[in-house]
């Protein structure tokens, strides 16, 4: 998803060069990469716009507490560093959809608790499911993004960090059909810039 990002926002801005990195293992927890120490490394090490973190899906679920300290951690961290802190919200699992309001409940909290703006992709995902319910956005694990799911994500953070009306980038048109592609662009959009409950003061 992040070179996706970084696609969307060199077509969309010209003469836009982004470098996106990815700290990331498998099935980690910001507390795994806390304790590990490579993000604190390498924001030491390079100057950077934009941190977004992503804690393991399940985490505003089940481990609130943990994800709430070291969200605050790593956000302090990515002040000092000159760089603005984002977090990811992602959706909730296939099968238990009901859990998003949770999910939402959680970054709620998290946005109000730090000064980091929320990328709200759990809203944009479920807006989508609802209007179009017939485009599967999961892979068949019923957790992981289908290449539709991971545009979504995409455009979602493409309107959180760009002050930009349109996506250039339709590479997904051929799959997903032009209306489809366009309701997913006001989709994303409106849910990036009119959801004010997660911007921070």
């Amino acid at each position: 998803m992040p070179t996706m990002l970084a696609s969307l926002l060199e077509t969309s801005i010209p003469d836009l060069r982004v470098k996106a990195d990815v700290i990331a293992f498998g099935g980690a927890s910001l507390a795994a990469h806390w304790n590990r120490g490579e993000v604190q490394k390498r924001l030491a090490a390079q100057k950077w716009n934009a941190v977004v973190l992503q804690d393991q899906s399940t985490r505003p679920l089940r481990a609130l507490k943990s994800m709430q300290e070291h969200v605050r951690r790593f956000v302090d961290e990515i002040q000092i560093s000159g760089a603005k802190p984002y977090l990811y919200m992602t959706w909730a699992r296939k099968n238990d959809p009901a859990s998003q309001a949770n999910i939402v409940t959680a970054f709620q909290g998290l946005a109000k608790a730090t000064s980091a703006r929320v990328i709200p992709v759990g809203l944009a995902w479920a807006q989508f499911r609802r209007l179009r319910p017939e485009i599967d956005l999961y892979e068949p694990d019923g957790s992981h993004p289908t290449v539709i799911g991971s545009y979504l994500a995409a455009c979602t953070h493409f309107f959180s960090l760009a002050d930009i009306e349109a996506v250039s980038d339709r590479s997904v048109e051929n799959t997903l059909g032009t209306s489809d592609l366009n309701l997913l662009h006001e989709v994303c959009k409106t849910t990036a810039r009119t959801d004010r409950t997660f911007r921070s003061n």
